[in-house]
């Protein structure tokens, strides 16, 4: 049959509608102050993991993060994506990773997921899709990465991971952020798996406040509140978490649809099990990210919710009473004998770095990294203690300017003359690798660096310090945040 223009154009029109609608409606979440997101993992494609994807949509989710082993065998790639289209839409923003049942097909599933990244107007990602990646959308940022995956061709167990997570979480945010892998280190899950033995790549996203989403474990379980991931040193054990450097939690999110797992391990650290032991159903867990806060629940298909709990974000209000009351009151700025009334230099005892701590402009105390020499040019240390000991002094994290000029700023070896004239940056060696920075203040008055080939660092003077990468985000934290000073 034909139609006439007129008559296309009154059949089309409702379709073209539809289009501008849900285009709208996603640039609309992707700009949205609130995200839903769902995280799941070890998916399969059977009964269960559609009916997890169907309660996906239901509770109304505008991003899923699915952490790896989606078809588990050969020729399930298609039907995997035909579920998430079935379900979910076309068009719905899912990040997905690699997981070890991956080692089928691969690439296929790598590129079926760019290119739903590519569809989703706001979604954006760099580096090695659902391998080695940073991707944003709407309030929340994710890294991805793939430590302990030896199964899948071409991609590496261990490929500077934590590096990867540092430099991709660098300098401040006013998003969520969310570190993103499969298998878990052994201490992290409920199950009878080994996953990496290595403790990295926790350490990284503890420093950046980030809340670590895991899979690989047929079980749900979550952490307490944590400031070491190693130790399992617990924070607090309420169900209101505040994120912020130091501190931090981990889940394994792994009911996605594969059978359930019983328990085999657990500890006081953990907040949460919920695996075949305590009847455990396919289900994912739910977080909504408002601006500074967020209400997170685990669903199953069968409406069980058998975790809950809630979430504030570094800068928030309410986060100062997470912190555990000081057994002596730190020293005001009027008790300081440093001869500078306005502030005090606070250095760490756990690690290499030290902090200018005053009054910000909301009158509340709080504190910026700075150097060894504007310590020094500060009246030197006058308080020192770890991570804990930091944040009851200034709970108010990163809210000072610097408080040195250029001229206070210097190399460890800060009498040694250089090769060139300027005096405002140096270079930098690092031991971990083979490779050579040039470090100085960025544009917004904090140290940076970039990236500078060996001739560019005989140039500049040579190797004025060296370290390793944390001691490099410790002298430097706005990573590559300046141009290079060769070309």
């Amino acid at each position: 049959m034909r139609h006439s223009k007129s008559s296309l154009s009154r059949i089309l029109a409702p379709v073209v509608q539809m289009t501008l609608t849900a285009s709208l409606l996603f640039a609309s979440v992707a700009h949205s102050a609130s995200l839903k997101v769902a995280f799941i993992g070890d998916q399969g494609v059977g009964e269960h993991a559609e009916s997890v994807l169907s309660l996906i949509a239901s509770e109304g989710t505008d991003l899923l993060l699915i952490q790896g082993d989606l078809g588990y065998k050969e020729n399930t790639a298609n039907t995997w994506e035909a579920h998430l289209n079935n379900h979910l839409g076309s068009d719905f923003p899912v990040l997905t990773l690699v997981g070890n049942h991956e080692n089928f097909e691969w690439p296929l599933y790598q590129r079926l997921i760019q290119r739903r990244i590519d569809r989703i107007s706001g979604l954006s990602c760099s580096g090695n899709t659902g391998v080695k990646a940073k991707c944003q959308y709407g309030n929340v940022e994710v890294v991805q990465v793939a430590p302990g995956i030896s199964e899948v061709s071409g991609i590496s167990a261990d490929d500077g991971y934590a590096d990867f997570i540092r430099s991709s979480f660098a300098g401040s945010s006013d998003r969520w952020r969310i570190c993103s892998w499969h298998k878990p280190h052994r201490m992290m899950q409920t199950g009878s798996k080994n996953g990496p033995s290595q403790w990295d790549t926790y350490d990284a996203c503890l420093d950046a406040g980030a809340m670590i989403a895991l899979a690989h474990e047929h079980a749900y379980s979550r952490t307490y509140l944590l400031s070491d991931f190693s130790q399992q040193t617990v924070v607090h054990t309420g169900s209101e978490m505040a994120l912020q450097p130091g501190q931090s939690f981990a889940f394994v999110s792994g009911l996605g649809g594969r059978e359930v797992r019983s328990q085999a391990r657990g500890g006081d650290y953990f907040a949460s099990i919920y695996t075949a032991d305590q009847g455990a159903k396919a289900g994912a867990l739910f977080c909504d990210f408002e601006d500074k806060t967020a209400d997170c629940y685990f669903k199953a298909i069968n409406g069980a919710v058998p975790d809950q709990f809630s979430l504030t974000r570094s800068g928030s209000a309410s986060q100062d009473a997470q912190t555990e009351p000081v057994s002596a009151p730190p020293p005001t700025i009027s008790e300081i004998p440093s001869g500078n009334s306005d502030g005090y230099v606070f250095s760490r005892s756990d690690k290499t770095e030290y902090r200018w701590i005053a009054r910000n402009a909301n009158g509340e105390m709080g504190s910026t990294w700075i150097d060894q020499s504007c310590a020094a040019a500060l009246g030197g240390s006058t308080a020192t203690g770890d991570w804990g000991d930091l944040m009851r002094h200034a709970p108010a994290f990163d809210t000072l300017d610097y408080p040195c000029n250029n001229t206070t700023t210097a190399t460890s070896s800060s009498d040694s003359t250089t090769g060139n004239d300027s005096t405002n940056g140096f270079v930098f060696s690092r031991t971990d690798k083979t490779e050579y920075r040039w470090i100085d203040r960025n544009a917004s008055g904090e140290l940076g660096s970039i990236w500078i080939d060996r001739a560019c660092a005989d140039d500049m003077g040579g190797v004025s310090e060296s370290g390793d990468w944390k001691d490099l985000m410790n002298r430097a934290p706005g990573f590559d945040t300046i141009a290079s000073p060769c070309y």
